[in-house]
């Protein structure tokens, strides 16, 4: 059940304040947390299907939150009235203690300046150099699937993407390290329920969730602060991302604190990892889902590369491999919610929004607006062409946010996910296995199928 109140007509009163919030129906003491800790995903797209204007308040326990789910009001959110939003006490909370303060946990004048520092080292002029090194992994990984063999999708998909981001940040690789894979995954799940939890403790507080998260976090970041350790005192720095950072200057001239730079080598690492995994776990399996598409990608890749590597040079000739990829990161994008708080009154879609009110930019929910997307459910990479895509609104499909904190490895993902995109399905044949043609989407962090894809793998 859902209170509703239409917004003024024009939006925002003059007074800077609009119409009250309408509100789901009452949930109890708890409000939405017990829906939200159980299935996060399908509790925000339950809430927003239901509210008229892509705006709707609800509680978790006493405190309240809106999701926010249409493509002006997101504008709204992220650019329009980007200064009443900070990322909020829960998502600062979740996420310090492994990012410290890189550009996903700072706010004000220390991300700006951040952001102006990093920011150049993953432009679209920068990132084609990376190119060759990200292909060069993916066909380890392919050689070693070279007699068939069952594997869970999402699991080699984390693992080749540990490997990518491991090369492109520290010019080596880590491959099956599980001890890091299982440091992330715990650390991802202790950051999720820190958001969505009524009763999340703090860091500091000694329950057993807590302090697997503190040696997970511990093992993390000593790992990563171990590369740095090395290139401090290495003779001759090589060409990656970590050197581009040690070098990165700001306009005094002054390079990052170690602390600091330790924060955003973590900060890059964590987003570009877990991120791609999921974006190419979730790729796969839609063409598995849907053999037409795999044949359209099949030939293709077959017209343009014959039986050769992939180059970054190649990818302007395979577009419809980028519309795949598109496509299932518009049905599953891996930032499926982002976190706001508003830091004072404000107005939301033309309803007024209190200081303090936790908000949920739900882009699950916001790719699947049918005004925009007809038949939203449908798998169909060719709403991509490039002249479909250029008659989408803007805010309509936003995979990597916009405005200020948009996504600064955006560029350097989304050519990732096309170089992999063709270059596994040149290689490969994917069929599902009867345990993995079922998933649900699962958000931990980011936005996983979840239990995994099990799937039989094969050379073409």
């Amino acid at each position: 059940m859902t209170t509703t109140v239409r917004p003024p007509e024009g939006g925002a009163c003059a007074s800077g304040h609009g119409a009250p919030l309408p509100f789901a129906g009452k949930k109890g003491l708890l409000g939405h947390a017990k829906e939200l800790q159980q299935d996060t995903i399908g509790a925000l797209h339950r809430l927003s299907e239901t509210a008229e204007n892509g705006v709707l308040g609800f509680r978790i326990g006493s405190s309240p939150a809106v999701v926010v789910s249409s493509a002006a009001t997101a504008r709204e959110v992220l650019i329009d009235r980007a200064d009443d939003f900070g990322r909020g006490k829960r998502q600062t909370r979740a996420l310090t203690p492994l990012m410290g303060r890189g550009l996903l946990t700072s706010e004000g004048e220390l991300h700006s300046r951040q952001r102006r520092l990093v920011l150049p080292h993953f432009s679209p002029r920068r990132v084609p150099k990376h190119a060759d090194a990200i292909v060069a992994v993916a066909e380890e990984t392919v050689r070693r699937w070279s007699e068939g063999v069952d594997v869970d999708l999402v699991a080699e998909m984390n693992a080749l993407t540990m490997d990518i981001v491991t090369k492109l940040l520290f010019s080596t690789s880590t491959r099956d390290n599980q001890t890091i894979a299982s440091a992330i995954t715990e650390a991802f799940e202790w950051e999720m329920h820190a958001i969505t939890s009524v009763f999340a403790l703090p860091m500091w507080a000694p329950t057993p969730r807590n302090r697997r998260a503190r040696a997970a976090i511990e093992t993390f970041r000593n790992w990563i602060a171990g590369f740095i350790r090395e290139r401090r005192t290495a003779d001759e720095l090589p060409e990656d991302i970590l050197s581009d950072l040690m070098g990165a200057r700001y306009e005094d001239g002054g390079t990052m604190t170690e602390d600091l730079l330790l924060d955003e080598v973590l900060t890059a690492w964590g987003a570009a990892q877990e991120t791609s995994a999921d974006a190419q776990a979730w790729t796969l399996y839609l063409l598995a889902r849907h053999p037409e598409a795999m044949a359209r990608v099949h030939e293709e890749v077959d017209s343009v590369l014959g039986g050769r590597s992939v180059t970054f040079e190649d990818l302007a000739r395979l577009p419809y491999c980028l519309q795949v990829f598109k496509e299932a990161m518009r049905l599953f994008p891996p930032a499926a919610v982002i976190p706001r708080q508003a830091l004072k009154d404000t107005v939301i879609g033309g309803y007024t929004v209190p200081a303090g009110t936790m908000v949920f930019l739900n882009t699950f929910s916001l790719h699947r607006r049918p005004e925009v997307f007809p038949d939203p459910e449908r798998f169909d990479p060719d709403r991509f062409t490039r002249e479909r895509e250029k008659a989408q609104p803007k805010g309509g499909y936003l995979p990597f946010g916009t405005g200020g904190n948009i996504c600064p490895g955006s560029h350097l993902a989304m050519m990732e996910g096309h170089l992999l995109t063709a270059l596994l399905n040149q290689r490969m044949r994917y069929e599902l296995l009867p345990q993995g043609a079922e998933v649900r989407p699962e958000l931990l962090v980011n936005l996983r199928p979840d239990p995994g894809v099990r799937a039989h793998v094969s050379p073409r």
